[in-house]
């Protein structure tokens, strides 16, 4: 109120190309710090899954001939790695959104740049466009692949939870073949095993019905 008061004249915005054309380049500037901070936090979470499963295993080990102990470590582990699992599926599905995003950004950006005029020289990325990783590494290159490393991502999962599989099936076996352990030890047994079945019931449902997953090894032409 009181700019307007002072009788002076507002300063011009500007060419709303060029203001336009910045926030989008600000957008993809932004975007590409979260997929970098989306990596490091992925590699971060499955480094401490990996410590947690030493440390749970070294446990198991150290202390196989108390069997309450054993017992509880066995029944409650899984149920640990799957919230492990949870939390890296997190970061994941943060690294599929932002590329997702930048991919769609980088074509409206590209429309908005493109040069007719430009020559690529030797090299395979096309010539009129200024921006070219999402499209290169969906498939965009010389060999017409998806680039991204797709199979560290498959490892990652069967590690964690097959890992709390192998642990459940473990446990469940040990309880049933030991007639000596106690009630309330069955019983923590079997509510670990039903929990981690629910939860690894759950995890196959969230990436079944992931659309960024759909299609996702699929090259771009």
């Amino acid at each position: 109120m009181t700019f307007w008061k002072s009788g002076r004249t507002p300063e011009p915005l500007g060419d709303p190309g060029q203001a336009r054309l910045a926030f989008l380049l600000n957008e993809y500037t932004a975007i590409r710090a979260e997929l970098v901070a989306a990596v490091a936090s992925q590699q971060a979470v499955m480094n401490y899954g990996l410590a947690a499963i030493a440390v749970i295993y070294t446990g198991v080990l150290a202390t196989w001939s108390n069997v309450p102990l054993r017992t509880g470590i066995l029944a409650l582990a899984p149920v640990l790695l799957m919230f492990v699992w949870f939390v890296w599926y997190g970061e994941v599905k943060r690294l599929l959104r932002t590329r997702r995003f930048l991919w769609e950004l980088e074509k409206k950006v590209n429309a908005v740049l493109r040069s007719p005029e430009a020559t690529a020289g030797e090299s395979d990325l096309p010539a009129g466009d200024v921006l070219h990783w999402e499209s290169w590494v969906r498939g965009r290159n010389r060999w017409r692949e998806n680039l991204h490393s797709r199979p560290a991502y498959h490892l990652s999962t069967g590690l964690l939870c097959g890992t709390g599989l192998g642990t459940t099936v473990l446990s469940v076996v040990l309880g049933v073949t030991d007639s000596g352990i106690a009630t309330a030890l069955l019983v923590l047994l079997y509510g670990g095993a039903a929990a981690f079945l629910a939860l690894l019931w759950y995890a196959v449902s969230l990436v079944r019905s992931n659309p960024l997953l759909a299609g996702a090894g699929k090259p771009i032409t």
